[in-house]
C-alpha cells in the first residue's frame, strides 16, 4: 500500500494531529494485515512539494512515534501557497 500525504493552506491547528492519525490508522491496518507494504510518503510544503518533487518517505521505525504530534499546531511536513515557476 502507498499512501502520500501534504497539507495546504494557513497553518490551522488541527493539521499535526491529523497527520497523526492518518499514520496511526495505516500502521493499524498493516498490524492487523488488512494491508502490507505500507508506504509513507510525505510531501514537502504542500502544493508546491506536489509540483517539485520534494518529498521524504516515512521510515516505519517511527510509525509508533507519532502520537506526539496531537499535541502540536501547524504541519509537521509544512505547507505553502506559493507558485512554483
Amino acid at each position: 500500500m502507498n499512501v502520500a500525504m501534504m497539507t495546504s493552506g494557513g497553518l490551522a491547528p488541527c493539521l499535526s494531529s491529523s497527520v497523526a492519525y492518518l499514520i496511526e490508522y495505516w500502521s493499524a491496518a498493516l498490524k492487523a494485515g488488512s494491508i502490507s507494504g505500507l508506504t509513507i510518503r510525505m510531501y514537502i510544503d504542500g502544493y508546491k512539494g506536489v509540483l517539485s518533487g520534494d518529498s521524504t518517505i516515512l521510515p516505519p521505525e517511527i510509525y509508533d512515534d507519532c502520537t506526539c504530534l496531537h499535541e502540536l499546531g501547524g504541519s509537521p511536513i509544512g505547507n505553502s501557497r506559493v507558485k512554483v515557476r
